[in-house]
């Protein structure tokens, strides 16, 4: 997983780093960072996960603050939405991390 957070990290950097040159431009650069999704590469991945941790699925997600479950696809889907829209008018430069507090509060 190492791979995958310093990965995760450049993208953050170059997002920003976009982001400030592209403003006067009025072009808006953000990222999303998914956490648990119910989604058949979120449901391999997890289970490589769980695999490494000696913990049973549900184990994991009930460390997942909100609700104990895993996300939709249509809920990871709602944010990037929003974020493609006129209602983002005034956001950039943000990672907006959907996760149902997972990391974040765990």
């Amino acid at each position: 997983m190492a791979h995958y957070g310093a990965a995760k990290a450049a993208l953050n950097n170059y997002s920003q780093g976009l982001a400030k040159e592209l403003a006067p431009l009025g072009v808006r650069v953000n990222i999303v960072t998914p956490g648990p999704i119910y989604t058949p590469g979120g449901d391999e991945v997890r289970k490589q996960i769980t695999t490494a941790m000696g913990i049973a699925d549900q184990q994991f997600m009930s460390t997942v603050p909100l609700q104990g479950r895993g996300g939709k696809s249509e809920e990871l889907a709602e944010v990037i939405a929003f974020l493609v829209s006129d209602r983002s008018s005034y956001v950039t430069g943000r990672n907006h991390f959907v996760t149902g507090g997972w990391g974040e509060l765990a």
